[in-house]
């Protein structure tokens, strides 16, 4: 029903969609509406278009991305992997279990029928697998530094975090190991501290907590990240240390 309201390029709020459905019938109270909205986007009918203001919009999924295809399992396992591992390797295919929902059976062979687009490497004695594209990528240090939010998929995106997080600094990212994760200062891929903000109607306000010594250079470059997300905010920025 969705599909013919939409068709021809045609676009609706929320709203608008959930009145569609009630002018044919359906009933859309409590968390009905909802629930048709997340299966008509999950059948592959609907997909969300941008915002209007504040309102979230929705269109055709064949007419805003048109010519799409449906990889068979073999091929869509070997795709998951592969692009699962250009975005978080070095990983185990235990990490790809858990990350994808698969079992380790279909991620070994997930793994596997990737084939020379992933290459295999050792990290703490454990194999893993990385893009083989990163082999032949210049090396040289990485010293980036970038204020990330809680629930960033950096930290988020793995069971065993130790190539980025000190596991004596755990606690101090997830207090009480009850999956409610600080935001994060990382710096050359390691996390060295973590940051609380308070949002106020001029400026926002961000308290850093160092794990490891931040030294006069760190600091400027941690405020210029916190800089960029105040801007982000449209807010001016007030800080401690």
């Amino acid at each position: 029903m969705l599909g013919a309201t939409l068709a021809g390029g045609g676009r609706l709020t929320r709203a608008e969609c959930l009145a569609a459905l009630r002018a044919a019938g359906l009933d859309t109270d409590g968390q009905r509406g909802y629930h048709l909205l997340w299966y008509a986007s999950h059948r592959g009918i609907t997909c969300i278009a941008p915002h209007v203001g504040t309102e979230q919009t929705f269109v055709l999924l064949d007419e805003w991305a048109p010519g799409q295809h449906s990889p068979e399992r073999d091929e869509a396992l070997a795709m998951l992997a592969h692009r699962y591992v250009r975005g978080h390797g070095p990983v185990t295919r235990h990490e790809l279990a858990r990350w994808s929902g698969l079992t380790v059976t279909d991620a070994t062979r997930a793994v596997t029928l990737a084939g020379d687009l992933l290459a295999p490497v050792e990290v703490d004695g454990e194999p893993a697998v990385v893009d083989a594209a990163l082999l032949d990528a210049p090396r040289a240090p990485v010293d980036d530094v970038h204020t990330l939010p809680g629930f960033d998929e950096y930290l988020l995106g793995f069971k065993v975090r130790s190539l980025m997080l000190d596991p004596a600094h755990a606690a101090a990212v997830v207090p009480g190991n009850n999956g409610m994760f600080r935001s994060t200062v990382v710096r050359g891929g390691r996390v060295a501290g973590t940051w609380t903000r308070t949002i106020g109607a001029r400026a926002v306000n961000v308290t850093v907590h160092q794990l490891v010594p931040f030294d006069a250079a760190l600091r400027t470059r941690v405020d210029a990240a916190l800089t960029g997300y105040a801007r982000f905010l449209g807010l001016g920025l007030r800080h401690s240390w």
